[in-house]
């Protein structure tokens, strides 16, 4: 004869096996969410949280991230007399104007919307702060979003290597 103790644990046993099938549930009904996400979604989402990241995040910053892009950028944007701090490559020639030019433009598109919201002077100026770190953080998104593109065809549709990447 079984003891009760014995039985007890049998009856537990049991009524938990039906409760640990409905707990696969929720999750097979998460990755079928997954399949259905659009490429779109992951792309609008990684922009925003790029976004996100690069305006609420206050980290230091390299002096090599400014003097070889966004000081040139400056010096494009607002002419020799900008008060930009140029290095010697610069000066010499020795670098390429590409990268730089992407964020003279930002800088220009920065001015003129700055003139169109009539913003004050303090605005305008982190509007000139930002908008470097949200051109950097769109292209970054994109990246991630192509490792994704990547990662989902290397592996499939819906992969947990794929959504890793």
């Amino acid at each position: 004869m079984a003891s009760p103790a014995l039985s007890q644990a049998s009856t537990i046993f049991e009524n938990d096996a039906p409760q640990l099938h409905d707990q696969e549930q929720p999750q097979r009904r998460a990755l079928q969410h997954i399949k259905e996400v659009t490429s779109q979604d992951v792309l609008l989402f990684l922009i925003a949280f790029r976004i996100l990241n690069a305006l609420s995040i206050r980290t230091f910053f390299q002096p090599d991230e400014y003097f070889q892009s966004l000081e040139p950028a400056w010096e494009i944007a607002f002419g020799s007399n900008s008060g930009a701090w140029i290095t010697w490559e610069w000066k010499n020639q020795l670098r390429s104007a590409i990268h730089p030019t992407l964020f003279a433009g930002v800088y220009w598109v920065s001015v003129e919307l700055s003139k169109w919201l009539q913003l004050t002077p303090h605005n305008h100026a982190e509007l000139l702060l930002a908008a470097p770190k949200v051109t950097q953080a769109v292209i970054a998104a994109f990246a991630d979003y192509y490792t994704w593109r990547l990662g989902e065809r290397m592996y499939g549709r819906g992969n947990n290597e794929a959504w890793a990447a």
